[in-house]
């Protein structure tokens, strides 16, 4: 596998997967926090500054939607975090009981789904997706 990158003149690269850093102990840790809800979004972004960049933007010329982009710099891990169905469980728990925002809710689906350290469950790989997807596509919707 490759990374794809830029360089200051705008000309693509491409960097081997086996060339990358592999996640320090203290990355993976904050990555499996992340996904239990038990830190946010900005302690996530301090934490892999440099290792995983993202951006979830309006674009103005599709109206509403959001322009979602993810760097990965970092080498896939074996295994990746595993994301069950419980993450689901306890994330929509959260919101209801408004621990945390819809908005919150919206970035921790997409990041699971843009960041591949991030595995799902084979067991129940299509419902996690499904889930993942309707939230981050359609709770985003204008």
């Amino acid at each position: 596998m490759r990374t794809k990158g830029a360089n200051r003149k705008g000309r693509t690269w491409l960097t081997e997967e086996s060339q990358l850093p592999a996640l320090t102990v203290d990355q993976l840790e904050t990555l499996r926090r992340f996904a239990l809800f038990e830190i946010g979004v900005d302690e996530m972004r301090r934490a892999l500054a440099g290792v995983f960049e993202f951006a979830l933007e309006p674009r103005i010329a599709a109206g509403d939607s959001l322009l979602r982009t993810a760097k990965t710099h970092f080498r896939v891990p074996e295994p990746g975090i595993v994301i069950t169905r419980a993450h689901i469980v306890n994330a929509l728990e959260r919101k209801r009981f408004e621990l945390i925002s819809e908005r919150d809710l919206v970035v921790w689906a997409t990041v699971l789904l843009m960041n591949d350290a991030y595995s799902l469950d084979p067991g129940d790989e299509d419902l996690i997706a499904d889930w993942l997807n309707d939230i981050s596509l359609n709770l985003d919707a204008p």
